[in-house]
């Protein structure tokens, strides 16, 4: 057995160690990398911290002299180009560790390790030459390792994973631990702190049952090693494994503080947002109360929340962690009483404790975690000193004694008040308002026990309370009115104590924190809460105003009592909202009402949620909604606000699921809570927000504006008549795929750059999607029906068709109809087959590595780079085309084949004859090659010379502009671009890339403009897109949203705008200095589009910002817009002409007043081209 290791020295030196073990003997050979002189200063110990002694003499090697009682020195022997030591120890030996340092004599130098000095590990006869974790290292190679740690143990290790081999869990663990070895074990299934005996069949033989919570298993050693091996069939794993360890021979016991715990069956840390082991160790401690034996109560609950908030401080993934927690204890997932009596006071003293201590945490926290923060308060009720608590248990025996009611078993009235007086929770209200219903209707158990099954307690649950409520109330007609009296005073006394939520009891608390004015104006609120002579918009405003009074109230930094009181008020208030709008959701409101009612529940929502977009969205509705609303501009601006609003809701809710849904589901299953309340944890906490009532004006609103701008419910991006069999998958999964039959495709999100696959007669989708996106064009290039639909219940009407056949047609409104079909309806000849290509990328050979733009031909740059050097001399002098320059076709090839990269050009070979093998992993491959290319010396020289030519800057940093001109060849290897050639069976060694390199023009405004519409295919209309700042955003899926839209008659003296849609971008994109663009030789191939496939980026990342919208002239200065627009149509129609009159796709840019044209090619996908 031998090991060998390298130990880096000062001045470049370096120590080889290689240790070589027999039975008899131990060879340790020191070798250092050089010829000088020097000396190895040594001693032996018994371990590593242990005093130095001097090594017995038959270890010593020639040359070897003692210099101390504990310490020889033996010179290095000089062989050939390295100096060597040889020492040779007995296999068994009182000593373990060889200690030493290196002397230099002719520099006069010591090196000792930065007085550490140097330390080699001998292994006794018997032990391996390899530690724990390194033969492990060794035997996870290749293998699906699902968890791995090493523990330190006294000097010893114990390395621990867990492997899934094909459908068996494998638990290996190796140590170093010296003589006969146990594993003391147990299983768990909800908590790292279980011990539960595992069945006997997944035990290794020689396994023995210690008690009835854990066996013992023997570890077997080999090599040296003590090792062990569990398996268990995937289908039988549990949680974990909890364990420790105990050496036979001296009794010694070996576990962390808590016990080792190896998870098995849990998903890793990261997939159950608990990161941390910080985390993961709190939630294993919450994990472990709530499932055990013990004793447990709402009040020791709240106790632990309360302590766990010094560990978790400003954490956001804690305080999500304790929400969750919280409120399945809220939503009755969760014990409230088990195995102990807590009196009313004490869990109202808990509630006050935890509910003050999140208030001094909401004062010292950022804003995201004051959001949670408000959560977890409205979990749980405001609680109170003794008091108040006290009085659960006074007043429930003085209604009893005021009305005669006998303290006698076996009635309702006597088993509510022993529960309550022994485990008082918020259950207490649901039964009082049960018995108040039940009052009201003379006594009908009908009522009582459906209010209570409303309010989430059944029959059962009564029963099974520690203090059981098994008998029905009774009825007593002469004391109805009185009971109903002192009930409704007790409820609200349960309401205080108990709910988060309830306004009464919210107002009259934070009363005394209020000015006078605020403080009457919330009462006033409250006596009308229930008047229907006052309309929602008057109640939802005053709500809105209280409101900001309170927010304002809490930014003056009131006491502890005062800041808590005013967060439960505010809870109730939005609360109220979410209730006063649901409640009357059936009414006709007109879209005046809706616009009102959508601006102050979103100014409800960024009271408490600091959210940029949705901040920008509020201001920019707030001055929209004092125009005009009856015109059709108006209408078009406001859908677009409102798209904004969409997505920026689309963002609110994912951030929630993001940070609750994985705990929802670690704890959740932990605690074995019913699946709905895991499944749909993170949907139901945002039902209840402000945002849900968003959402609901949202929909009743989005439907009018459309109605009114006579848009219709579809867009259609590419037309067509089609029949197919209807599939709801994500286009960018299917791309790969050939469907042998035609097949409508419907797919909820599409970013833009995805392949529509053999056999697709029709996409259709919810999303927004940019006309000059690739699978825009390529749909139009290839006659596939391509459409976005606005209306959710038509999109859903046509998923309820899958796996059915129907026919898609465009009528005169350019709507898209759908019918059914009978099986076999849809032809095979309906699928447009992706034909051979009649023109193939034209051959090209290595010219040169860089070209100025005055150089430009066909035989070194692609269209993209010779359409801007041809309009050069024939555009007006209004217009203005950014300076460029080129890497010319084949030099990517030609970097390749230099010598320095040769090893890259034979893994590149390689990669492209077994790239239709497995593409996913190959293409990845290819891309990785071409980005560690190096750079031929002459390539940064040319292309210096061929820029300043331009008048183009070099920039300061050439490693970067290296890397991205690396990106844009391996771009030629992206899935996109490969499934698209071999799609159309144009040949990979055909596609060679040539790379534009351009300034960025900093613009106010970008644009894209297609010369004859593309929805009606007139030549004589223009139709173009306009968006605020850089113009990436415009042919980006990352980018979603609505560009300002328009079309423009170009047959007609007076071009007159007729604007389709205004813009609704939630993110622009601002910068400057260089653009890397791909420039294939197969981009504009007859009956082909290749554009889009390629990458292009910006030399420096562009920076993303929300759109100034609301002080942008082009939204808001009509002269300004018509003129702009008229502009960029007679810029359409210029390139056009310049072009021979053929149809164009051309992207442009306007700053500092302006135009610049970016690129344009021939415009693809008209009918009769």
């Amino acid at each position: 057995m031998e090991k060998s290791t390298t130990v880096k020295l000062d001045k470049g030196l370096a120590l080889q160690i290689k240790k070589h073990k027999t039975a008899k003997s131990l060879m340790v050979t020191l070798t250092l990398n050089s010829q000088g002189k020097c000396l190895l200063h040594w001693g032996v110990s018994k371990n590593p911290k242990a005093a130095w002694q001097l090594p017995p003499e038959a270890a010593w090697p020639p040359d070897t002299n003692a210099v101390s009682h504990a310490a020889v020195q033996t010179a290095f022997t000089v062989q050939k180009t390295k100096s060597r030591i040889q020492l040779k120890f007995p296999a068994t030996r009182e000593f373990s560790s060889l200690s030493f340092v290196l002397f230099f004599p002719d520099e006069d130098r010591w090196d000792n390790n930065n007085g550490k000095n140097y330390c080699i590990k001998l292994p006794q006869a018997g032990e391996s030459l390899f530690s724990p974790t390194e033969v492990l290292r060794k035997e996870l190679s290749d293998r699906q390792v699902l968890f791995r740690q090493t523990y330190h143990l006294a000097g010893t290790e114990l390395a621990a994973a867990v492997i899934l081999s094909g459908e068996h869990y494998l638990i290996k663990l190796y140590s170093d631990i010296t003589g006969r070895l146990a594993l003391h074990w147990g299983i768990n299934k909800k908590s790292r702190y279980e011990w539960l005996l595992p069945p006997e069949h997944l035990r290794p033989r020689g396994t023995i049952t210690v008690d009835d919570k854990a066996a013992q298993s023997d570890f077997v050693q080999i090599d040296g090693l003590n090792q062990l091996q569990l398996e268990w069939p995937a289908d039988e794993a549990v949680q974990g494994l909890t364990f420790v360890l105990h050496q036979l021979d001296t009794g010694q016991w070996f576990k962390p503080e808590r016990n080792f715990f190896i998870p098995v069956k849990n998903p890793p840390l990261a997939d159950t947002a608990l990161a941390t082991a910080e985390l993961a160790e709190i939630a294993d401690q919450i994990i472990q109360v709530e499932t055990g034996g013990n004793s447990w109560t709402l009040m020791h609950r709240f106790n632990l929340a309360h302590d766990l908030l010094d560990r978790i401080g400003t954490d956001s993934q804690g305080l999500a962690l304790l929400f969750v927690w919280l409120r399945f204890s809220a939503i009755r997932q969760l014990d409230w009483q088990r195995k102990y009596n807590t009196q009313p006071r004490e869990l109202t003293h808990a509630q006050q404790r935890l509910t003050m201590k999140l208030a001094d945490c909401y004062r010292h926290n950022t804003q995201a975690s004051r959001e949670l923060i408000r959560l977890i308060l409205s979990t749980v009720g405001r609680g109170g000193e003794g008091g108040r608590g006290q009085r659960i248990r006074d007043d429930i025996l003085q209604i009893m004694h005021r009305h005669k009611i006998k303290e006698v078993t076996g009635h309702f009235m006597e088993e509510w008040h022993q529960k309550l007086h022994n485990n008082a929770t918020p259950d207490d209200i649901v039964i009082c308002e049960a018995y108040l219903a039940f009052l009201r209707s003379n006594g009908q158990l009908d009522i009582f026990y459906k209010t209570l099954a409303e309010g989430g307690i059944s029959k059962e649950r009564l029963e099974t309370f520690e203090r059981p409520i098994v008998t029905a109330p009774d009825f007593v007609p002469y004391i109805k009115n009185g009971l109903i009296a002192d009930f409704e005073k007790y409820l609200q006394l349960l309401k205080s104590i108990y709910s988060a939520t309830d306004l009464f009891s919210a107002a009259e608390a934070a009363g005394h924190c209020l000015d006078d004015q605020l403080r009457d104006r919330l009462w006033r609120f409250y006596n009308d809460r229930d008047n229907m002579n006052i309309t929602v918009m008057d109640q939802v405003r005053s709500l809105t105003s209280l409101r900001h009074g309170l927010i304002d109230r809490l930014h003056t930094n009131p006491d502890t009592r005062c800041l808590r009181d005013l967060l439960y008020l505010d809870l109730a208030l939005e609360e109220f909202l979410r209730l006063v709008i649901e409640r009357r959701t059936k009414l006709d409101f007109s879209q005046a009402d809706l616009v009102e009612l959508l601006g102050s529940v979103l100014d409800n929502l960024i009271i408490n949620h600091d959210d940029e977009s949705l901040s920008s969205c509020f201001h920019h509705w707030r001055r929209l909604r004092e125009s005009d609303q009856s015109e059709r501009e108006w209408v078009l601006h406001a859908g677009s606000v409102l798209d904004r609003v969409t997505e920026a809701l689309g963002g609110f809710i994912d951030y929630y699921h993001a940070l609750l849904q994985a705990k929802a589901e670690h704890l959740g299953q932990a605690f074995q809570a019913d699946k709905w309340t895991v499944d749909l944890f993170s949907q139901e906490v945002i039902r209840g927000s402000s945002a849900y009532v968003l959402s609901t004006l949202l929909r009743r609103l989005a439907p009018i504006l459309r109605a009114a701008a006579q848009l219709g419910s579809w867009q259609v991006i590419s037309p067509g008549e089609v029949s197919g069999k209807v599939e709801a998958a994500e286009l960018s999964a299917v791309q790969a795929r050939v469907f042998k039959k035609p097949a409508v495709l419907l797919s909820e999100t599409i970013k833009g750059e995805e392949e529509v696959p053999e056999g697709v007669v029709a996409v259709i989708t919810p999303a927004e999607i940019d006309i000059l996106s690739h699978v825009s064009v390529r749909s139009r290039n290839a006659g596939i029906l391509f459409a976005t639909c606005y209306e959710p219940e038509i999109f859903n009407d046509l998923k309820s068709y899958q796996g059915k056949n129907i026919k898609l047609t465009i009528n005169s409104s350019g709507e898209v109809e759908y019918q059914p079909q009978k099986d076999g309806a849809a032809r095979k000849k309906s699928i447009p087959k992706a034909k051979l290509l009649t023109a193939r990328a034209r051959r090209v050979t290595f010219t040169s590595y860089a070209a100025a733009s005055k150089n430009f031909t066909t035989k070194i740059v692609g269209g993209k780079s010779l359409k801007l050097q041809e309009l050069k001399d024939k555009i007006p002098a209004w217009l203005h085309i950014p300076r460029s320059a080129a890497i010319p076709f084949r030099s990517c090839e030609r970097v390749l084949a230099i010598k320095a990269n040769q090893p890259l050009l034979k893994d590149y070979n390689e990669l492209t004859h077994v790239l239709d093998q497995n593409p996913p992993r190959n293409l990845l491959k290819l891309r990785q090659c071409i980005s560690r290319l190096n750079a031929p010396p002459t390539l940064p020289e040319s292309l210096r010379r061929a820029m300043a030519d331009e008048g183009l800057a070099w920039p300061d940093d050439w490693p970067l502009l290296w890397s991205r001109i690396k990106q844009i060849w391996a771009s030629k290897w992206n899935e996109r671009a490969y499934w698209s050639r071999k799609k159309w069976h144009l040949k990979h060694e055909e596609l060679t890339m040539a790379v534009l390199i351009q300034e960025v023009v900093a613009a106010q405004y970008a644009f894209v403009i297609h010369t004859a519409n593309p929805f009606t295919f007139d030549k004589n209309e223009l139709y173009a897109e306009v968006v605020l700042g850089l113009g990436e955003t415009l042919c980006s899926g990352n980018y979603p949203g609505r560009a300002l839209s328009f079309t423009c008659r170009k047959d007609k003296k007076s071009l007159d705008p007729y604007i389709i849609s205004y813009p609704g971008k939630s993110l622009a994109l601002t910068g400057g200095g260089l653009i890397v663009r791909s420039d294939s030789n197969g981009e504009d191939l007859e009956g082909y589009a290749g554009a889009g496939l390629y990458d292009s980026v910006l030399l420096v990342p562009p920076q993303e910002k929300t759109p100034d919208y609301i002080n942008s002239p082009l939204l808001w200065q009509a002269d300004f817009r018509t003129k702009f627009l008229q502009d960029i149509t007679r810029l359409g129609i210029e390139v056009e002409k310049s072009m021979e009159g053929c149809p164009q796709d051309i992207e442009g840019a306007y700053a500092d007043g302006k135009f610049y044209i970016v690129q344009t090619r021939p415009q693809v996908g008209n009918k009769n081209d």
